[in-house]
């Protein structure tokens, strides 16, 4: 066991220097000791209990002290003895080690000169099995190489096999150079970021040459690119290959509703919407064609408007006024049944509006036209109801110098800045029959129903077949009145006649008055002789306009010039 000496303190001999320089020191403490001394004798002399209490108290804390020390002393003991009990154990151990690291080095150098001695007399056959063992590799990588190839890809897209991964990189730049040039957009292919290879078995599948990769690439839609987007309100509505076409798609945006024009001069045009043109990096085949955006701005957005059913309303009428198709106003209204509609009923309008609002600040000189005015007199020799237009009323024009505000062509504003009437307007003269109109009934005697027309067609074979009435050309829209009182049999569309009106007379004499453009009574209405019944066209199975009038008497036609 390894035993330990305690170290002795050194001795200070009397004539030591170190021992001359502390006597002062010595000799002042001393004295204030006996001064500190003198005085707690004093006070304790005036105070025993004083000392009584400081006696038990300083042996309290001798006896803790005597407690620290014996704690102390017992901890020491117990670590050297821990100390010297591992220093022990290290030192058995190493001798161990050392012993059997020994044996294990003569055992190894055995071991060593015996495979020597046994290399040495098998030299040549190692060499052969080295020699085949590398021919062996050399085929494998060699079956390796013909059975796989790389496979690339292009941002983990991928598009096809190559031999050497060198055929694909060599081309990259000049892919990038003709994509820019064609797209005439900023396109980098990353050769490091944007481009993978990944080994692969290729048996049966037929690698890659120069050509097809250059192709593959150039026609690829997702290769990042640099454009520029057109944003809205910071809503991105569309992209474009370069900032020179973005401006020039808003412009032709804004030329839309600025149509230049000698009548107007054009102070401000803009855009009511924030629209900024920012470059970002997007995909090559986002990129849109700019004519396709200049109609998808103009088209993009819908506004939704609603019409309320009028008496005379169609669906199909509804749609054209508002220039929708039945389809689309269909779409837009899934529980309206269009054959039956409902006056007040609402229909919703969905229309393509721009998307964006041009705001145009204009000032044009314009024609407006002044109402005329219109006056009423009596005619006594004009029945009841009728009217005849003496003096036709003419419009008034005024020219008219105003700036005007306008979004998307639409007025919201106008200042006018100056005027003056260049024609004044023409009172217009209607005559208002006052006559007392005669009785509702057949009279027993016929009249022309127009007045000033050619007879054209008798009655009579015509044309290899009978011709049952007589035609009167004249101009559509003339008069046609009721060639004698009777009641309204018949008033609509009759396939060949077209639109028609038949008046019973009583008495078994009936009408007929075809090929109408516009009708003015309905069935069961009274008519008087020489009232306005319709108007003259050529609907039906009709050549020019004329009013074809028939007379049939017991349901027989009759010639109408026998009556007439």
């Amino acid at each position: 066991m390894a035993k330990f000496r305690k170290k002795t303190s050194p001795v200070i001999k009397k004539d030591d220097i170190g021992s001359k320089l502390k006597l002062p020191f010595k000799f002042v403490g001393e004295f204030i000791s006996g001064c500190v001394f003198s005085v707690r004798n004093k006070y304790y002399k005036k105070n025993p209990r004083a000392l009584v209490k400081a006696r038990k108290r300083h042996e309290k804390y001798r006896k803790k002290l005597r407690a620290w020390h014996s704690k102390f002393s017992k901890a020491d003991k117990k670590i050297t003895r821990v100390t010297v009990n591992a220093v022990n154990a290290i030192d058995s151990k190493t001798d161990a080690f050392v012993e059997r690291a020994d044996i294990g080095l003569v055992v190894l150098a055995h071991r060593f000169y015996r495979a020597k001695a046994w290399v040495e007399l098998n030299k040549k056959l190692l060499l052969c099995q080295f020699a085949g063992l590398v021919g062996i590799v050399l085929c494998c990588m060699g079956i390796f190489n013909i059975c796989t190839a790389y496979e690339y890809s292009y941002n983990g897209r991928s598009l096809g096999l190559v031999n050497n991964q060198e055929d694909v990189l060599r081309i990259l730049d000049l892919v990038s150079e003709n994509l820019t040039e064609e797209h005439n957009a900023e396109i980098t292919i990353d050769k490091d970021e944007d481009i993978d290879f990944k080994r692969v078995f290729s048996v049966g599948k037929e690698a890659d040459n120069m050509e097809q990769v250059l192709n593959k690439l150039t026609y690829m839609q997702d290769l990042v690119a640099q454009g520029y987007g057109i944003f809205i309100d910071n809503k991105r509505v569309a992209i474009v290959d370069n900032e020179e076409t973005a401006n020039a798609v808003l412009d032709a945006v804004l030329a839309a509703f600025a149509v230049p024009s000698e009548t107007t001069t054009y102070e401000e045009i803009g855009f009511a919407e924030d629209v900024s043109v920012t470059q970002v990096e997007t995909r090559l085949g986002l990129i849109e064609n700019p004519d396709d955006v200049v109609q998808k701005i103009l088209t993009g957005a819908e506004e939704i408007k609603t019409h309320v059913v009028q008496s005379g309303d169609t669906f199909s009428g509804i749609a054209k006024t508002y220039n929708i198709s039945t389809a689309d106003l269909q779409a837009a209204n899934p529980l309206v049944t269009p054959e039956r509609l409902v006056i007040g009923q609402e229909i919703i309008l969905t229309q393509a509006v721009p998307m964006l609002t041009v705001q145009t600040v204009e000032v044009s000189t314009l024609t407006e036209y002044l109402q005329f005015e219109t006056v009423y007199e009596d005619n006594p020799s004009v029945y009841q109801g009728e009217t005849n237009t003496k003096v036709a009323g003419q419009m008034g024009e005024r020219q008219v110098l105003a700036k005007i505000v306008k979004n998307n062509g639409v007025e919201v504003a106008r200042m006018e800045l100056e005027s003056h009437v260049t024609k004044e307007p023409v009172t217009a003269v209607i005559s208002v029959g006052t006559k007392e109109l005669p009785p509702k009934q057949g009279t027993g005697t016929f009249i022309y129903p127009v007045t000033g027309a050619k007879l054209t067609s008798r009655f009579g074979m015509r044309w290899g077949r009978m011709h049952y009435g007589i035609d009167l050309a004249i101009a559509t829209g003339t008069k046609i009145r009721a060639s004698d009182g009777g009641t309204v049999i018949f008033s609509g569309y009759s396939g060949s006649y077209g639109y028609v009106v038949k008046i019973d007379h009583g008495g078994g004499f009936v009408t007929v008055y075809a090929h109408c453009s516009k009708l003015h009574v309905k069935v069961g209405e009274k008519v008087y002789q020489g009232q306005h019944i319709a108007n003259v066209g050529s609907t039906g199975r009709s050549t020019g306009p004329h009013c074809h009038f028939e007379v049939q008497y017991l349901g027989v036609q009759k010639n109408p010039l026998n009556y007439l």
